[in-house]
């Protein structure tokens, strides 16, 4: 059966981290007792190739929210999910409101709320329904526009909350060299007054652009740690990144945990694709075929993480002067900066142990602890 995302393995990717992020804030929120807010801005649906738009992000997103719910439910509890869907386009808002009704459920705390406009238009009725709510927002434009931070501040402020938004990096890098006054100033609402100066030419493009949109999106929601996570095509030019934003730990490490996954996931199918369009374009079928090419690219994302881990252990070597710390003030340092999980932090710690950096201080007093927790100290040995 031909994949619904075959030619798109980047929405696979996207949707991805929406599903496995929102099982895990969902399942906390719910169970630590607080009712749940989902909101979806440019809910769309776009490009669905499937007749009950299960291939859709609001439709996901339901599916998710519907069975955390019930689990929560089925220990006793009585959590009490809302969820807003915004479109602009009205014949994808017709659509929309035709899929998501039957799972309108007011008796069983489930609610649904739609909204045929645009998503800064919205801010009132969105702030109506997070009221008394942990809260997800999700972002997903076909552009840049339409959510210019000053109009959508409100949103991204409320606590306790988190924003996910999918940045359109290609489009944006392509367009933001235009030479056209109306284009440069249709980015003011996600870049800033006077982006252009702000700029750091001794940054690649990407990372010049991107850390720009970053500090501008920490501005607006007041969040402690932002992350960036660039989905590329088959290409392997990035087609957009997905921004984090959080002033939780706790939201971090999940976050970390899921893009892990979703990084090692995406690469194997990219490579699965690229392998399959050769193929049909030489008629030459390789001795490994899109199997081999999936496991060659599991393993170069390996080598990446384990790069990556590499730097982050320097960087922990660096601030050792600063120590003793414990490790509840480490780990989210380190995964702020460094795409490591905390389960990574764990064994950098480990290892800078063995090696003698630091003292192994989850094993003093008797205790059989292999790695640090939360109020172990680091420190020099």
């Amino acid at each position: 059966m031909t994949s619904i995302y075959q030619g798109r393995e980047q929405t696979e990717a996207k949707h991805f981290i929406l599903r496995k992020y929102l099982q895990t804030l969902a399942f906390k929120a719910l169970h630590g007792g607080w009712n749940l807010a989902y909101i979806d801005g440019f809910s769309g649906p776009w490009q669905s190739r499937t007749v009950d738009h299960s291939d859709s992000s609001f439709m996901i997103a339901l599916e998710v929210l519907k069975d955390a719910q019930a689990k929560v439910r089925a220990t006793g509890k009585r959590p009490r999910i809302k969820c807003f869907f915004s479109e602009e386009n009205r014949d994808s808002y017709a659509q929309l409101q035709a899929a998501v009704a039957p799972h309108h459920d007011p008796a069983n705390s489930f609610f649904i709320e739609t909204f045929n406009g645009k998503f800064e238009n919205a801010v009132s009725p969105i702030q109506k329904t997070m009221e008394g709510s942990f809260a997800l927002t999700f972002i997903d434009p076909t552009g840049w526009t339409g959510y210019e931070f000053d109009k959508v501040k409100s949103i991204f402020e409320h606590a306790p909350g988190e924003v996910l938004l999918n940045f359109m990096y290609d489009f944006v890098s392509r367009f933001t060299a235009s030479s056209d006054p109306k284009t440069l100033a249709s980015f003011d609402g996600i870049l800033g007054q006077g982006w252009q100066q702000r700029l750091d030419p001794s940054l690649p493009r990407e990372e010049e652009i991107m850390a720009l949109f970053s500090e501008q999106f920490r501005q607006a929601g007041g969040f402690r740690y932002v992350l960036s996570t660039p989905i590329e095509k088959i290409s392997d030019r990035t087609h957009f990144h997905i921004v984090y934003g959080t002033r939780s730990a706790e939201g971090l490490a999940a976050y970390r945990d899921v893009e892990h996954a979703a990084l090692k996931d995406h690469g194997m199918r990219r490579a699965s694709a690229r392998e399959a369009i050769r193929e049909n374009k030489t008629g030459q079928t390789d001795m490994f075929g899109a199997e081999g090419a999936a496991s060659f690219a599991e393993l170069s994302a390996d080598a990446q993480f384990a790069s990556i881990k590499c730097q982050a252990k320097d960087w922990l070597r660096d601030q050792l002067p600063s120590c003793p710390r414990p490790f509840s003030e480490v780990w989210p340092q380190m995964l702020d900066r460094f795409m490591v999980r905390k389960t990574d932090a764990k064994d950098i710690c480990v290892e800078l142990a063995k090696a003698g950096a630091i003292k192994n201080t989850w094993r003093m007093n008797g205790s059989r602890r292999h790695k640090p927790g939360d109020a172990d100290q680091i420190e020099r040995a």
